[in-house]
């Protein structure tokens, strides 16, 4: 039980971090606009650089975290047993992962439609107590007595999903003269969950005791919400990212609005400034999801040995319930899982042909310490732009909730662009940030 809960914890944290993704940040304030730029905001559609634009793919993988640098990783890859004690905050980790596929935009007049199609997951570690992770990775590796007090008045979570969306984009011009510009769209979303599984534990206040080959709790209480989809248990070794995937159905809807607005002299547009509302909407988790809320009650001088729990989830439950000190509680309607609900706002700035700097803040509206809430990062990003024809160089600067300040570089070339909001802060300095990002988008037919 000791060499299991240290891999399980020294695996979540460190694979995580090394794997983890996040978004197009940077590409989507292009000159060129396309299917990125409207899936930023649907108002987007209306200002595209051709009348159709065809995204082939888009694909993006990066890094955020408040843990582990890379050169903490590389210089002591054994440290796990003392990564809870230099800090003093919560461990958070966020990946979130997208595939753009074949996905399509056409201007008909002052209107504009659009359909796409992307692939996402997330794999997340929220407010995590580093004293109980501690707690946990000292008591299973130390051969001595000792005990640790826990007090944490919050829910730390771990969560998976992976879903696909299937989506149809309108908007139409509102006004359009030489001067100024007004746009509006919408994006609707089919939403098709694959699985979902989250660990969420709330308000826990315990002492933790270690005793010779002894794991225990006392004067404990909490409470724990599980939810995971039972066909995990048959999966035959199936890796998780192949999970998150299987058995995708429709089961759920989700709607973005968004309003443009672009000033304009000497006929081309030197500043656009957009507003967007995103992923207002959820999803059901399929009928095969189960989800159990534990209430923990120990009382103080009375023990509960963890170490002692083996099995699978329904053994495991069983030993729980019969110890006396958990109730459970079967939830038996079906799991709503609430999409990370963005404000998104932005200026692009172009004083002269050749150069543009753009600014893009959001914020999310949603608590991602409640179960079932997908989280979504706060960030601000700042991005100056070399334009030289139908070449774009790029450098987006980014202030993330998480991972706080990286810096990157990138390149566009017509619908070709590649590039990472991290590249420049990796390699002069220690980062908590690494990222990638490509696509591949062609437009034809001229704008009248």
């Amino acid at each position: 039980m000791k060499k299991t809960t240290v891999a399980i914890l020294f695996f979540i944290l460190l694979t995580s971090t090394v794997v983890a993704q996040q978004g197009y940040f940077g590409i989507q304030n292009s000159q060129r606009k396309g299917m990125i730029n409207a899936l930023m905001n649907p108002a987007e559609l209306n200002q595209f650089s051709k009348k159709v634009e065809v995204s082939f793919f888009a694909a993006d993988a990066a890094l955020s975290n408040n843990v582990l640098t890379f050169r903490d990783i590389l210089d002591d890859p054994d440290q796990f047993e003392t990564i809870f004690q230099g800090i003093s905050e919560p461990a958070n980790v966020r990946t979130d992962f997208s595939i753009l596929g074949p996905s399509v935009g056409v201007r008909v007049d002052k209107w504009s439609f659009g359909f796409t199609s992307q692939l996402k997951g997330k794999a997340d570690i929220i407010d995590f107590n580093p004293d109980l992770g501690d707690a946990i990775v000292v008591n299973s590796s130390a051969g001595g007595d000792n005990q640790t007090g826990l007090n944490i008045p919050y829910n730390q979570r771990l969560n998976a999903i992976g879903w696909m969306e299937l989506g149809l984009m309108a908007g139409t011009s509102i006004i359009n003269s030489d001067l100024h510009g007004l746009s509006v769209g919408g994006h609707f979303k089919l939403l098709l969950p694959g699985t979902y599984a989250n660990i969420g534990l709330d308000q826990i206040q315990a002492t933790l005791v270690n005793e010779a080959d002894q794991i225990s709790l006392t004067d404990a209480s909490g409470s724990l919400n599980l939810s995971y989809d039972e066909r995990w248990n048959n999966s035959n070794g199936t890796a998780l990212e192949q999970n998150l995937w299987r058995h995708l159905s429709p089961n759920g809807f989700a709607l973005d609005l968004g309003v443009s607005y672009q000033l304009k002299s000497f006929g081309r547009t030197f500043l656009n400034s957009g507003l967007s509302v995103r992923n207002l909407g959820r999803m059901t988790a399929p009928q095969d999801q189960f989800t159990r809320n534990y209430t923990m009650n120990i009382p103080q001088n009375e023990f509960f040995r963890i170490d002692n729990l083996e099995g699978d989830f329904d053994e495991i439950e069983q030993q729980l319930v019969e110890s006396g000190y958990f109730t459970v509680e079967r939830e038996l309607s079906q799991t709503k899982i609430r999409l990370p609900r963005l404000l998104a706002a932005y200026v692009e700035f172009s004083p002269f042909s050749t150069f543009q700097v753009s600014l893009y803040a959001q914020k999310r509206l949603t608590d991602e310490n409640r179960n079932q809430y997908l989280s979504g990062p706060d960030l601000l990003v700042l991005t100056p732009r070399l334009i030289l024809g139908k070449l774009e160089l790029y450098s987006p600067w980014m202030q993330h909730q998480i991972a706080g300040l990286s810096g990157g570089f990138g390149l566009q070339y017509g619908g070709f662009f590649i590039g990472s909001h991290s590249l420049i802060t990796g390699l002069i300095a220690d980062s908590k940030r690494a990222d990638f990002h490509a696509g591949l988008s062609w437009g034809f037919g001229r704008n009248d």
